[in-house]
Order: C-alpha cells, then structure tokens, then sequence
C-alpha cells in the first residue's frame, strides 16, 4: 500500500479506535503468531485458513492469525477471566489467510472490531450496531446499510421438522442461492412435518427487504418455540434500533446464513450503495476456548480496505516546503499550525525544489506562500 493510501487506511483506523474507546471498548492487541494448538483449537473453518510455519526455538507448529475475533475471546476467557462483565474491547490489525473468500481477494486484511463479552441481551446486540454506526459516521461514510440477519432460525425449523443430513445440505444450497422454486421441490418430497410447514417456509422466502416489511412478515407466523424465540430477539433489537436512532437504514432477510456459520443469534452485514462489497459484518456468538469458560458475545468487525473505497476522509494536510537553513524548531511550529513540512536538504531549494517534492506552499521570509502558478 503506498502513499496517499497507507495513510489514509492508518487513519481510518484510528478514527473508529477512537470511536471505540469513547463508547467504553478498552484496546487489547493479540499476537500475530501463536503455537497452532492455540490459535486453531478444534475449528477446522479457521484451521483451513491459517498460514503455518515452525516455531525455531521450540520445533512446534504455529500459525499466523487468520481472524481476530476467536483471539479477543480467548483473551477475555483467560487473562481477562476475573474482570467484570460485561467486558468491552477493541481491537485492529492485520489478519492473513490462505485463500481469499468470496467477498475478499485480499489474503491481507485490517480488521478493527469491538467485542461485547458477557451480555445476552437485545440491547448488548443494539449496542454494538449503534457503536459500528456511529464509527462509519466518523469516517464519513455515506448512505450504509445494516442487513439484519437470523442464521440461527433456519437451523431451528428444520430440527422442529425433522430435516436433517443430506436434505437439509441441499435445501441450505438453494437458499444461498435464493432459489425459492427450488426449495419448495425439495420441501415437497420430504416428510409429512416438513410438508406441514410449507406455508411458513413460503412466507420465510418472502422475509427480506425493509426491516418494516420484513418484520409485518415474521410476526403472524406460526414458528417452533426455539424459532420463536429467535424472532422476538430479533423483533426486539430492530425496535431498539429505531427507537434509539431513527434514521438508522435497516433491511432484514432471515434466512442469509452464509459466513454467519458461528453466529448464535442476530448477525448482520453492513453494505454501501457506493460499493457491493461488505464494509463490515458481527452479530452474536459464542466467545472463549475450546476447554470451556464460553460466554455470550456480540461484536462487529469492520473491513478498512473496503471502507476506504466510499468514505470522505478530510483533506490531507497541506504540504509546506521550508528550505535549508530554516531551524528545525521553526519547521516545528509550522507543523504546529497543522502544515506538513518538507525540509530542504540542500541550499539554494526554491519553487522548483518546492514542486518537485509535492509541495503546494513554501516557507519564506518568516511566512507560508503559496507556490506561484506556473506560466505554460
């Protein structure tokens, strides 16, 4: 990444650190590396994404992080074991994986999140869209989106249903591919319980769009309790959102599930009219280790290289060429005034020298001049 952009990424990501921290997300920074028992445990999704390499001093295995998140729990589950709850923390840096996914080419990432650790509740879920709302907000980011979704109530109506093993497999594929067609054919050859559920599961294909709309949808249905409890989570958090900041952009669609395997609860995407890639995506889940000490979580991780591609960052600070000879010290003032300086080298640097360097002022006779306009 070279200039202006390198800069321009630091920056981004220190503004939503600081929107972070304001709200109470208290920063903690994982290691880029750790021994492979830790860092991948027993998730074969992350295992299969990680870089590894061999530790010189011990022989063992270790691997470059892959994604942060699964690091900030175990932090929260083990150093941060005994501090109160619900515990706040922030969090950016790079991730690297193997392969690219679907949405990202880039095998190197920013990722800058916060997690809500300890909280299971509809204002915990609030919370974290409002913080991620308010960090875009900072940014300057224009007209985005919070997509809504519940991965957890698909899985739940097919318990209820008793579809399982190979036809839930195909049924899940036609719903990512919004084949709607397709998974009523499928409905139709299973058995009498999932047959009896057809009029849900055509109102479930219609469940998308305007969190209004979507919702008038959700509510009348006639859903399995664990569904149901879904839907009231669900329900909830959308009026929580609108009470608490009414111009908010919310869509909903229920049955998006894909890169929401390990969520537990409402996830959500965050999108862009200015781009088709995702700026962000959270929601809730399971935080801690894989020996135990879990807890409920909801957080969000935002993409910083796909937010650069639609935000508005402020105009870089204007470049100032002080000649040779000039104090450091008096550059420094200048700098003080918000200038960037660019200190001469050699003596007899004007204009030109000035130009050469991307300078559009230069510093003489005690003051800051604009460059003259070049005769053509």
């Amino acid at each position: 990444m070279l200039p202006p952009f390198a800069a321009a990424e630091a920056e981004a990501a220190a503004r939503v650190v600081a929107v972070f921290d304001a709200c109470g997300y208290q920063r903690v920074t994982p290691p880029l590396l750790e021994f492979e028992e830790t860092l991948v445990g027993n998730d074969d999704g992350l295992s299969g994404r990680t870089f590894r390499v061999t530790d010189a001093v011990s022989g063992k295995i270790m691997g470059v992080r892959a994604d942060m998140t699964p690091q900030i729990g175990r932090i929260a589950a083990t150093r941060l074991k005994n501090e109160p709850r619900p515990l706040r923390l922030a969090y950016a840096g790079y991730v690297v994986r193997t392969f690219p996914d679907r949405l990202h080419s880039a095998r190197q990432v920013l990722q800058v999140g916060a997690e809500l650790i300890g909280a299971d509740c509809a204002k915990a879920d609030a919370e974290i869209v409002l913080t991620a709302a308010e960090a875009l907000e900072r940014l300057g980011v224009e007209s985005f989106v919070f997509d809504l979704n519940l991965p957890t109530l698909f899985p739940a109506l097919c318990a209820a249903c008793g579809i399982a093993g190979d036809d839930r497999e195909k049924l899940t594929e036609v719903l990512n591919q919004k084949d709607f067609s397709a998974a009523l054919a499928i409905l139709d050859t299973l058995g009498k319980k999932a047959r009896d559920q057809r009029s849900v599961f055509e109102a479930l294909f219609q469940a998308f769009g305007e969190s209004g709309r979507a919702l008038d949808i959700l509510r009348p249905l006639p859903l399995p309790d664990e569904a149901a409890a879904e839907r009231a989570r669900l329900v909830e958090v959308v009026s929580l959102l609108n009470a608490e900041k009414p111009d908010l952009n919310l869509t909903v669609d229920v049955l998006e599930n894909r890169g929401f395997e390990y969520h537990r609860g409402v996830g959500f995407s965050i999108f862009s009219s200015r781009s088709d890639r995702e700026l962000g995506r959270g929601g809730r889940y399971i935080a801690g280790t894989n020996v135990g000490a879990c807890e409920p979580a909801a957080g969000v991780t935002l993409f910083m290289a796909d937010i650069l591609d639609v935000h508005n960052p402020d105009q870089n600070r204007e470049r100032v060429y002080v000649p040779c000879g000039v104090p450091f010290a008096e550059a420094a003032k200048l700098r003080a005034q918000g200038f960037a300086t660019v200190c001469g080298l050699r003596a007899g640097g004007g204009e030109e020298e000035a130009r050469r360097l991307g300078c559009g002022r230069i510093y003489t006779g005690g003051r800051v001049q604009p460059l003259q306009l070049t005769r053509s």
